[in-house]
């Protein structure tokens, strides 16, 4: 199968200098741990450490007492099932005013039933934002900001009383994080399912940045891969956008795990938490992190459920105001989240 590679950065730009590009890697390789707990890396990479070679003395000696190498952090317990909100923003640097979040996705861990859970959120859809009325739901972390109440918090709370289930944590990611992290890991391969032609794709300022990739498979780099998932010029408009959004965020978990790079990460979790700060939010401490990764780690690809609330579960509406917005269909949300939620029956019957 022939893979046309579009915009891949050339390895020359990483080899004249390899103290530039090992603290490139290291601020933002920490991003990737980030991402693979919300929902990544979920193929198994647990290895038993090497066994050292026995050593023969031929003369009386004081024996040494041998050190095996640290092994991987273990979780601690922690078996009930765990859900990440990510928000996705082109918020700048961290003295931006907050904005409206541009992404939206759901991840929901669990350990008994060993199935992670992806449902994208769409930004557009109408309810009701704690403390403010109703409100498209991806201006719920800036009322948080505004009133505060805290961004993620409120985030958390609009999202949870919307589907009928507790958020536990929420990560807010920039999208130049985004683009960083899919050139640190060589771009990712995805199928591209149609032509997307987008002529006013907003550039970095105020005008336009013509976007246009072809049907057929394709290698990414960052700054394509973000074009493909914020482009809404296709005919499904935001919800094409956030299945190619769900996709791509297989294909970064399918790029870590076939090169092993999890163990490594958290080899390197403290120095690259404190080179990070900046760089993401979120309620999580570094130590739930780790343990999330490991957990998530040791859950099957084929247990990956992704899904969306989409137009069978909304109504296109138009507000007071003129403002286009999708009005939500609670009887259809509450089956599919019955249905992606509910503990498999091997898990119910455990607990």
């Amino acid at each position: 199968t022939m893979i046309r590679r579009t915009n891949l950065l050339p390895v020359s730009r990483f080899t004249p200098h390899i103290s530039r590009f090992t603290f490139h890697l290291s601020r933002f390789a920490f991003h990737v741990l980030l991402a693979l707990v919300t929902l990544t890396a979920c193929s198994p990479v647990a290895r038993t450490p090497a066994q050292p070679t026995p050593t023969v003395y031929h003369a009386p000696a004081t024996p040494v007492a041998y050190e095996p190498p640290t092994p991987l952090l273990r979780p601690r317990p922690q078996l009930e099932p765990t859900t990440v909100l990510l928000l996705g923003t082109d918020r700048r640097s961290p003295d931006s005013s907050a904005g409206n979040t541009d992404t939206l996705m759901l991840f929901h861990l669990d350990p008994n039933g060993r199935r992670v859970v992806i449902l994208s959120i769409p930004r557009d859809l109408y309810v009701e934002i704690p403390g403010h009325g109703q409100a498209r739901i991806n201006t719920a972390y800036a009322w948080g900001e505004r009133d505060g109440t805290g961004g993620l918090a409120l985030a958390r709370q609009t999202v949870s009383a919307t589907l009928g289930i507790p958020v536990h944590h929420a990560v807010l990611i920039n999208f130049d994080v985004f683009v960083t992290l899919i050139d640190v890991i060589g771009g990712v391969d995805v199928a591209v399912p149609y032509t997307i032609s987008d002529p006013t794709y907003p550039d970095s300022g105020t005008g336009y940045d013509p976007f246009h990739l072809p049907a057929g498979q394709h290698h990414l780099d960052g700054t394509t891969a973000l074009k493909y998932a914020r482009t809404r010029a296709t005919p499904g408009g935001d919800f094409d956008r956030t299945a190619r959004q769900r996709q791509l965020v297989l294909a970064v978990r399918d790029r870590v795990t076939r090169f092993d790079l999890l163990p490594g990460l958290i080899a390197q979790s403290p120095q690259l938490w404190s080179a990070l700060q900046t760089a993401f939010e979120t309620d999580l401490t570094l130590g739930e992190i780790v343990d999330l990764a490991v957990i998530a780690s040791r859950i099957p690809a084929d247990q990956i459920v992704t899904a969306s609330i989409d137009q069978t579960c909304t109504y296109f509406w138009t507000t007071p105001a003129g403002a286009s917005v999708l009005l939500p269909d609670q009887e259809a949300i509450e089956a599919l989240v019955a249905d992606l939620f509910a503990p498999p029956p091997a898990a119910a019957s455990a607990h």
